[in-house]
């Protein structure tokens, strides 16, 4: 038998709870010393509890072989592969059941969550951040909720990046169903789903809650984009910083009760940012030091394929340097603000960035603005906008607002 193995079956023993799991694993050293003679250690277990793990061990190919079966990868702690900012926790969990890649030992892990009542600005920001952040080789890390965290999953699948889910509940007990099709995205996509609670055991507001500390534990730092006075998002932010990992919030309007909580944490102390590329300076994550898809050149069909709008035509990535000089004919008088001599279109662009690109060749324009004059949704807007600026052909400045490259037009 496997430490994973031996640590699953203490795990699904039902009458111990994580402290006498903790004090028998303290007393015999290994799992495998306890399941070999569990008895000997009464003392921590108790004899209930001692009982049930030798009947749970008599009956271990049986749990065992359903598990594989079902795909499930055991990640135990103290075995190979248990991330070690997880390890390093208060309190983490002794196992976890993963279905999908089983390596979460990622190098740039950062948590993105917020309320499951979302607002179209929470919507729209979160999309775009977590976008960023995969794009640049960080691994989004949310609970699969409706609301924030499903959208923070979303734009890290746009991206191509990686994303793993931290349910509150069972790997068979999925919550809530409405995500599955989510999940099973994640999942093809080379993401991860994983829990700490084995097969059988439903979700509860306990349940969730607890999942926030491997949510915080997993992450170098928490992003919150969108949460009330009292959320779910608080406790995972209590949790990481606990365990001394940065905050970042999202600011928000004063008349929204979903920007309480962002607005508070900045108050406080946290990280403002309005990017993905403002988590990426305060953890000193530089974006061209990781391996992106892009660079190899591999998935940029897949790319077109997957995103919002699919049946747009595919385009290949140009730097700032091959962006054409040409000026675009005038057909009728300037706008006040705009360029006097106004570039044309890049070669190779899709009609969305097509519409954004001559939008702000008028000038700059704000979110909204641009929004309206394109026609395309705002959740599908806020992660373009993110595409563009790293592709080099335009900038975002305060206040939401949007401008060409200089050097890209």
């Amino acid at each position: 038998m496997t430490h994973e193995q031996a640590m699953a079956l203490l795990v699904m023993t039902r009458a111990l709870s994580y402290a006498r799991r903790e004090a028998a694993l303290s007393a015999a050293g290994s799992p495998l010393a306890l399941v070999e003679e569990p008895e000997a250690y009464a003392a921590q277990l108790g004899a209930q509890g001692a009982a049930d793990l030798r009947r749970m061990v008599k009956s271990a190919s049986h749990f065992l072989d359903a598990l594989a079966e079902d795909g499930v990868h055991l990640i135990a702690r103290g075995g190979a592969g248990y991330p070690a900012c997880l390890a390093q926790t208060h309190r983490p969990p002794h196992l976890l059941f993963a279905l999908g890649c089983p390596d979460i030992a990622d190098s740039f892990p950062v948590a993105v969550v917020g309320t499951r009542r979302a607002s179209e600005y929470g919507l729209r920001h979160t999309y775009a951040i977590a976008a960023e952040l995969a794009r640049a080789g960080v691994c989004v890390v949310s609970g699969l909720a409706l609301g924030i965290d499903a959208q923070a999953h979303r734009g890290a699948l746009f991206a191509h990046g990686r994303t793993i889910a931290v349910l509150g509940g069972a790997l068979d007990r999925f919550y809530p169903e409405e995500n599955r099709p989510l999940m099973e995205r994640i999942l093809a996509e080379g993401g991860t789903v994983v829990t700490e609670y084995p097969p059988g055991t439903p979700p509860g507001r306990y349940s969730f809650l607890e999942r926030n500390r491997i949510i915080a534990g997993l992450s170098l730092g928490v992003v919150v984009t969108e949460g009330g006075r009292r959320s779910g998002a608080q406790r995972t932010v209590r949790e990481a910083l606990e365990e001394g990992r940065e905050v970042f919030a999202l600011p928000g309007s004063v008349d929204s009760e979903g920007s309480v909580l962002p607005n508070s944490l900045i108050a406080d102390g946290a990280h403002l940012i309005v990017s993905g590329a403002d988590v990426l300076r305060a953890l000193i994550i530089e974006p061209a030091a990781v391996k992106r898809a892009d660079e190899s050149g591999q998935a940029e069909s897949a790319r077109a394929e997957n995103a919002p709008g699919a049946d747009r035509p595919a385009r290949s990535r140009r730097s700032r340097a091959a962006l054409p000089q040409e000026e675009m004919p005038s057909s009728g008088p300037a706008r006040k603000n705009a360029p006097p001599a106004l570039p044309s279109p890049p070669d190779g662009l899709d009609d969305a960035q097509r519409a954004v690109f001559t939008a702000l060749c008028e000038g700059e324009m704000d979110f909204d603005e641009l929004c309206e004059r394109t026609g395309i949704p705002a959740n599908e807007l806020g992660a373009l906008l993110t595409l563009m600026e790293l592709d080099g052909l335009l900038c975002s400045r305060a206040g939401l607002r949007y401008a060409l490259e200089q050097n890209g037009g």
